[in-house]
């Protein structure tokens, strides 16, 4: 077992930790689920870093690190939908996006092809955690309707780079198996 897949399974057991303190009725749940949110988020390019540094890329880190990804943001949004913070249809799109594109990809690794993320599924996937992290937090922000607001149009900045990155997956896959 590598750094890199040891840090992705840590990430993968951050999600249902992460979901019970959000869901929960603790106190300063917000801040608690934000921190463990980040921790999740950032040990992504940690893994990504230990992979590549030390040359330790694996057929199960490359289809255990983008399904962690995909667990953690939909894990997040469907607590955020829950709380009423994030409009379904939003959830509904990005995570049939994941789900699209994780069995895209999956089927592709069988086929021994390897769609690496794009430019744009890379900006897709900050814009997301930076909208899901700010409202997860604006509960406990001075000013929660700003804080609220800033992280919705984040989110739906998202979605619309969710839906364009999904449609330049479908077309880089359809070229794919024509070939």
């Amino acid at each position: 077992m590598t750094i890199a897949n040891i840090i992705t399974i840590v990430r993968i057991v951050l999600v249902p930790i992460f979901l019970v303190v959000l869901l929960t009725e603790m106190q300063n749940k917000e801040i608690i689920a934000f921190a463990v949110f980040i921790l999740a988020s950032v040990s992504d390019a940690l893994d990504g870093y230990f992979a590549r540094r030390f040359d330790q890329v694996t057929p199960l880190g490359k289809f255990l690190d983008p399904l962690a990804d995909k667990l953690l943001v939909a894990a997040a949004l469907l607590a955020l939908v829950y709380h009423q913070y994030v409009e379904t249809w939003v959830a509904a799109v990005i995570i049939f996006r994941e789900i699209l594109i994780t069995a895209l990809r999956f089927y592709s690794l069988v086929q021994e092809a390897v769609f690496a993320a794009s430019w744009i599924a890379k900006k897709k996937t900050l814009m997301q955690i930076i909208g899901i992290s700010v409202l997860i937090l604006h509960p406990k922000m001075p000013r929660p309707d700003f804080f609220y607001w800033t992280g919705t149009i984040i989110l739906y900045i998202a979605v619309v780079l969710t839906v364009y990155s999904a449609v330049e997956y479908v077309l880089k896959y359809a070229r794919f198996s024509r070939e």
